[in-house]
């Protein structure tokens, strides 16, 4: 994602609290809210599960081994 065509959003602060606090933090809303570039800008790495691309195999991986999805070691 390019950070630099990122537009603040008021839930920022809240996102970077949780962070610092938890390590991981879900973002839910409606369609168009600006979920994914809020999620996008905070996250250090990003893998998408919704993406139907190989059959879902991201969810499916992290549905088997969460650990290896944290870790970044996924396709």
């Amino acid at each position: 994602m390019d950070n630099q065509n990122y537009k603040s959003r008021i839930i920022d602060r809240q996102v970077e609290e949780y962070l610092s606090a938890f390590g991981a933090v879900c973002i839910e809303g409606p369609k168009w809210c600006g979920k994914t570039w809020t999620s996008s800008y905070h996250g250090k790495r990003e893998i998408c599960i919704g993406d139907p691309a190989g059959n879902f195999q991201n969810r499916q991986l992290a549905e088997l081994s969460p650990a290896l999805v944290r870790d970044g070691s996924s396709a």
